[in-house]
């Protein structure tokens, strides 16, 4: 009797290994796919944080040569733009859709420049965020800095802004101030 159970312990043992064994090589041999997908996927996400910085450069461009129609263009039907300003210690809040963001900037004297310093830029399927401190210079003198928030929607016109909020600084700028575009 001890003699069959250890016989069919040693035959349970061969083939938990056996099973082992098996389990490990399929494991191996699709790891190669689930690491390309897993690139494939990290490509995707890189390719659409690119895209949608790129529209925030885009906005930037239009306004230095105040190109209201590009300007309007990168916006959403819905989209806006609220600043933020301390006057007088008190919170302003100012809201532009993408037509009245256009017109301010057409009708604003000089040439406007506004950079963002290492901006970040996050993605999440058809989402993505770009934020970052900027400056910003009119007729290449430095006016202000602070931070934006831009929120894109993939849509089938490509990435466009929905959401987008800045502050606007007077003081504190020392990096923003000192970098000339």
């Amino acid at each position: 009797m001890i003699m069959a159970t250890t016989a069919c312990f040693r035959l349970l043992c061969r083939l938990k290994f056996e099973m082992s064994f098996i389990n490990l090589l399929i494991v191996l041999a699709l790891l190669p796919c689930w690491a390309l997908g897993q690139a494939a996927r990290s490509d995707d996400k890189s390719d659409a944080a690119g895209e949608a910085l790129a529209v925030v450069n885009r906005l930037f461009d239009a306004m230095r040569v105040k190109d209201a129609e590009a300007m309007r263009s990168l916006f959403s039907a819905e989209g806006q733009l609220t600043a933020t300003q301390r006057r007088d210690g008190q919170p302003s809040l100012r809201v532009y859709n993408g037509a009245a963001f256009a017109k301010l900037i057409v009708e604003t004297k000089g040439v406007l420049k506004e950079r963002m310093y290492k901006p970040e830029t996050l993605v999440s399927g058809d989402l993505a965020l770009v934020r970052g401190r900027y400056g910003f210079y009119v007729d290449d003198r430095f006016s202000h800095c602070g931070m934006n928030s831009f929120h894109l929607m993939r849509t089938a016109d490509g990435w466009k802004i929905v959401s987008a909020a800045s502050t606007i600084e007077l003081d504190g700028c020392e990096p923003e101030a000192k970098e000339r575009q």
